[in-house]
């Protein structure tokens, strides 16, 4: 089973709505391709996690690349895992904070306990960069 975080740029303001409306699409579409995850958005940025057969996420990839909702998609993991660290979760998604001083370690709090420690280590970083949402 492959699991692969990318990282991208989003290239319009979203609002908590538009994440949420977002992350049930995308949860009924990975459900049915046996795919699971979570998205992360800081305001300005996405990092997500997807989970599955090969083919499944590369494919499932080459579709968020062609989304005009965001640009710069960089994979900054691609790895072979023995389990999802997500099983549950078609796709989760998480605004993540913007501000304030342990705003950070409340997020990591929320993170699933079946993250590696890896995979939480980028995610709680991710979500320690202070954005403002528009």
């Amino acid at each position: 089973m492959v699991s692969l975080i990318y990282v991208s740029t989003a290239t319009a303001d979203l609002t908590p709505e538009d994440l949420a409306a977002l992350g049930e699409a995308a949860a009924a579409a990975n459900a049915a391709r046996g795919i699971t995850g979570m998205l992360a958005f800081n305001g300005e940025h996405f990092m997500q996690l997807l989970e599955g057969q090969d083919a499944a996420v590369e494919a499932l990839l080459a579709r968020i690349a062609a989304d005009p909702r965001h640009r710069d998609l960089v994979v900054i993991r691609r790895d072979v895992r023995p389990a999802r660290e997500v099983p549950y979760w078609s796709m989760r998604t998480f605004l993540t904070p913007l501000n304030g001083a342990g705003a950070a370690t409340e997020f990591a709090a929320r993170l699933p306990a079946t993250f590696a420690a890896d995979t939480r280590v980028v995610f709680t970083s991710f979500a320690s960069i202070k954005r403002e949402l528009a």
